[in-house]
């Protein structure tokens, strides 16, 4: 089960100083000073207590205004950038390995759409749970990049497209499109 192990006076800070906190994430265990709205509210509203204090008695001071505002700005910075370089770069992309490309795939359709669920929702979901919950709300133009997607997070090898360079393609104008759809929208 992934972690963050924290001090209760912490809880809900965004910068905790120089002090050190083990975090477990994805099998590896590591440490961190700095902690994000998305970790707060998933401590806030899933947390599960295995010592201490019950998360609802935890003093948080995380809104769904702090979480929104941070996916938005995640949004138009991290992943903005990511998918430029991955345009910039399409045509070197397409002679990666398979597993690479599947990797990049996976990473920003799947993390996108966790993006635009939060956006939509104001709140967290897995990225499946996000594949699943685009399937229902997006164009049927998208269907084929986001179920390629979540059969490479899942370990399916159903054939959807004819070539890498025809799945690089459409990752990118699917991570556009996305992109510019949340920016259009005003749901905070």
């Amino acid at each position: 089960m992934d972690g963050v192990y924290i001090m209760r006076e912490d809880a809900g800070r965004l910068t905790l100083g120089n002090d050190n906190y083990l975090n477990y994430n994805s099998g590896k265990i590591s440490y961190r000073s700095d902690f994000d709205p998305i970790i707060w509210w998933i401590l806030k509203t899933r947390g599960i207590r295995i010592l201490g204090t019950e998360r609802h008695a935890l003093n948080f001071d995380i809104q769904s205004t702090h979480l929104l505002s941070y996916v938005n700005g995640n949004m138009n910075s991290y992943w903005a950038e990511r998918v430029k370089r991955m345009e910039n770069s399409s045509a070197e992309l397409s002679n990666f390995p398979a597993e690479d490309i599947d990797e990049e795939i996976e990473w920003a359709v799947l993390g996108l759409l966790r993006q635009f669920y939060t956006l939509k929702e104001h709140d967290i979901i897995s990225k499946l749970g996000a594949g699943e919950y685009a399937l229902l709300h997006l164009p049927v133009e998208w269907y084929p990049i986001i179920k390629e997607a979540m059969n490479i997070r899942k370990g399916e090898k159903e054939i959807i497209f004819t070539s890498d360079k025809e799945r690089i393609k459409m990752a990118i104008r699917f991570s556009k499109y996305i992109i510019h759809y949340c920016n259009e929208e005003k749901w905070q």
